[in-house]
Parts: structure tokens; sequence; C-alpha cells
């Protein structure tokens, strides 16, 4: 019996597998290496890394009268009823006698102004302020204080802290003295920005004047008269 010849493969395994190890190293740098060029070609990226906006400035009116302040910014939406600062004074009249308010204004924002307005509200109410005989506290009067001539207001503004010491203000100037019906019917009065009189930190002045004429009936007595103003800064 013959014996076969053993011959020993395994040197030619060997290179088998080393030839098949280096074609997958092979074929794994060239993935990798083509990987980063290929993501190019199915995804397109913009960042917009600076975004930003701003809001602008805005004017803010504050009203004083001795020690009474009131500002616009008080509420969110830059409108206040001011209700400590009264221009008719409250005051007590007789005939032949007269109150005098001075109010200034300051624009406290950082915004420069360009208008002022003094608009007085057309519903002057003029109500008895004591039940006397066949007079009701609260009811409206007769006679009209608002309109029947006998009560009369009268305005002047200038610019500056103290009353008098700037240039005439509003339109027109002064504001001659009127009932309070009449008052309103003539408004609303302007006063247009000129040499930044109405910059941030600017101030003006106004003074009321409220009289009750001499010639004042009894019938005028125990009334109590009441009217709104707004004054706007734009």
């Amino acid at each position: 019996m013959t014996r076969g010849v053993r011959v020993n493969r395994r040197p030619r395994d060997r290179r088998k597998l080393a030839l098949w190890t280096a074609c997958g190293i092979s074929a794994l740098v060239l993935v990798l290496g083509a990987s980063g060029t290929l993501s190019s070609w199915t995804s397109a990226i913009i960042t917009n890394a600076d975004n930003s906006v701003s809001t602008g400035q805005a004017v803010i009116l504050s009203e004083s009268s001795g020690a009474n302040t009131c500002a616009s910014s008080s509420n969110t939406s830059n409108s206040y009823s001011c209700t400590t600062i009264n221009k008719y004074g409250g005051a007590t009249l007789v005939p032949g006698t007269s109150t005098t308010v001075t109010v200034s204004f300051t624009n406290t924002g950082t915004k420069n102004g360009s208008n002022f307005q003094l608009a007085p509200s057309a519903s002057c109410t003029s109500t008895y302020t004591a039940t006397i005989g066949s007079e009701t506290a609260g009811a409206t009067s007769s006679p009209n204080l608002c309109s029947n001539g006998d009560l009369t207001v009268a305005v002047a503004c200038n610019t500056g802290a103290t009353f008098g010491s700037g240039t005439a203000w509003l339109t027109p100037y002064p504001i001659a003295a009127a009932t309070p019906s009449a008052f309103a019917t003539s408004g609303p009065y302007n006063h247009a920005a000129t040499t930044g009189d109405l910059n941030a930190t600017a101030t003006w002045t106004c003074q009321f004047t409220v009289a009750l004429s001499s010639s004042a009936g009894f019938a005028d007595q125990n009334i109590t008269v009441a009217q709104p103003i707004t004054w706007t800064l734009t």
C-alpha cells in the first residue's frame, strides 16, 4: 500500500487570510475617508448665530404740584389717572374770589417729546354739594356753573420749572378766562416742540386760575364743579 504524500497547506492558508484582512482594512479606510465628503451631498446646513432685536426709548410724563407727584409710568400702559393733584384747587369760593394752582411737568423718559397737549373734558359736572332745602346732594345744580358764566377758568403755561421763568407755551397762549364748558369746547390746546423744550429731562409749568364772579347770585351757592383734564406727551 502506497502511502500518500502529505502536503502542508498552512502557508497558503495564511497568505489567503492575510490577503482578505488587507482587503477588509483597505475597504474600511476607503469608507471612512469618503464619508465626510459624501455627507455634504445629502445635507446642507446654515447656522444664524447673530439674531437680535431691540426696543425703542419712551417718553414718560411726570406731573407735580406741591408735595404731590404723579407719573404716567405708574401704570404699565404709560397712562395713569392722578387723583392727588387738583388743578381747580378744591377751594370753597365766594363771589369775587379766586384760587390759583401751579403744576409742573417733566419728561422723565429717555425719548425726546414732539408734542404736548392739554385736553379738558366736555363732561363738566355741576352738582349740589350738600342737601339744603330743595337742593339734594349730588343732584345736578340749577344754575349750572359749568356754563352760566359766573365761574371761569384761565390757564397759562411756560417752559421752565418755575412759572413765568421761561417762554410762553401752548396754542393759544394764554388760555383766556372762560366757563369750564367753553374751556373744553375751545380745546384741546397744543404745544409743538421747539429748541428741545420737550426733550428728555425738560420741565415746563402751567398755572390755573379759577374765579367766581363778584356778581355771582345767591343761587350759585352750595355747588361743586368737577371737570377731568387729560395731559398727553408724544
